[in-house]
């Protein structure tokens, strides 16, 4: 058997990328270990623990030509949520930059906003199977 485990996310501060996954997004730091040059930081959803984020330092030139950019001009992931209206509005009054007004199509509503790099990610709750 496996599983999904971490989606690595290049940052270019620490403390700022956890400000807005942690702070903002509202996930759990699971990790968070100093080993001299880098860090170990694991990000969790909530209740979620074998999912999430592996905060990495972009530390080559070609890491931080992708910072921002981890999948092109699309999403790079998709997080689902059991009552989009209580957390679009939780989102919004944290400060989450929105790309668009919400959608409601066949069989969910979704809206695409942005961290705080610019890597795009959609929040969609599923309203019919």
């Amino acid at each position: 058997m496996i599983g999904f485990g971490r989606m690595v996310i290049l940052v270019k501060d620490y403390e700022k990328a956890l400000g807005f996954y942690a702070g903002k997004l509202g996930l759990d730091v699971e990790v968070d270990i100093d080993a001299g040059d880098r860090r170990f930081v694991h990000l969790t959803f909530p209740g979620q623990e074998s999912a999430g984020f592996w905060l990495l330092k972009a530390e080559t030139e070609r890491d931080l030509t992708t910072v921002g950019r981890q999948a092109g001009d699309q999403p790079f992931g998709v997080i689902y949520t059991d009552d989009f209206d209580a957390e679009y509005e939780r989102l919004q009054e944290a400060g989450i930059e929105f790309l668009e007004r919400p959608v409601n199509g066949e069989g969910a509503i979704s809206v695409h906003f942005s961290d705080l790099y610019g890597n795009k990610l959609v929040l969609v709750q599923v309203t019919k199977a």
